[in-house]
Order: C-alpha cells, then sequence, then structure tokens
C-alpha cells in the first residue's frame, strides 16, 4: 500500500522512481564498465562473477577479468569484459 503511494507520490510531482523508491539504477559504458547505483550489498566477487543485492532483487554479471574499481555506500564501478547481466529474485 505505502509503495503505491509513493508510485502516486513520483509520477504526481515529476520526481525520478529511482531517488524516490531507491531503485537499482545501471549504467554500462560500452561492454567494459557498469556504475550501478542504490545496491544494497556484494554477494559474491571474483573475476567471472560479480553478485550483487539490489532493493528488490538481486543482479549477477558475468564475464572476464572482471574488478570493481570503486565502491561506496551508494555507487560501485564493475570493469572488465562484460559478458552477461542477469536479475534473480
Amino acid at each position: 500500500m505505502f509503495e503505491r503511494v509513493k508510485i502516486a507520490a513520483a509520477d504526481n510531482l515529476k520526481l525520478p522512481k529511482d531517488v524516490v523508491l531507491g531503485e537499482v539504477l545501471i549504467s554500462f559504458v560500452g561492454r567494459t564498465s557498469v556504475i550501478i547505483e542504490n545496491y544494497r550489498g556484494i554477494l559474491i566477487y571474483d573475476d567471472q562473477t560479480v553478485k550483487l543485492q539490489a532493493r528488490n532483487c538481486k543482479l549477477q554479471f558475468c564475464g572476464k577479468r572482471l574488478h570493481i574499481e570503486y565502491y561506496n555506500q551508494d555507487e560501485m564501478k564493475i570493469s572488465g569484459f562484460i559478458q552477461s547481466m542477469q536479475f534473480g529474485d
């Protein structure tokens, strides 16, 4: 119920939903890097897989020579050769 109120308020006030709802925001730069905003935590991290917990889902990035260039409590940048990205529950 509260979620619907937040969505309606965001629509009526023309506010970005990623800000109001805390949704994950993913920005790819080609196949070599991705910036993820509003993630909650790192679940798996090695040179072939990075799995993250977002508010409502899990994100998994697969590739070669993956590494986290930087991260803080709001944002992270993953670099390497990104082959795929999947959403999970």
